[in-house]
């Protein structure tokens, strides 16, 4: 097991419910590859320098995993299939 980092863009146009339920979503594929969740931080909507998907406003969230990073691949696969995570990436932190 190694300390991962998670930054996960969700769409800031949809509803909080949705935002809600896209995060729990998030959370139970992490849960299920057995990432455990050492952290999570919320940074909430920010307004970035450019666009995606014509919006220049984020919602970002940030989570310290503790997982073999041999399940990165299989989780991306998951995470791709969520419409309202537009953009996400895995870092390895140093120990």
């Amino acid at each position: 097991m190694a300390n991962y980092e998670l930054m996960a863009i969700v769409d800031p146009t949809i509803s909080e419910s949705e935002r809600n339920e896209s995060i729990a979503e998030l959370k139970a594929a992490l849960e299920k590859s057995s990432a455990k969740i050492e952290k999570e931080d919320v940074w909430g909507d920010k307004k970035m320098a450019y666009k995606i998907n014509k919006s220049d406003r984020w919602f970002y969230i940030l989570y310290d995993l503790d997982m073999d990073g041999k399940q990165i691949k299989d989780l991306s696969k998951t995470i791709n299939l969520n419409k309202n995570i537009w953009r996400y990436m895995f870092v390895k932190k140093e120990a």
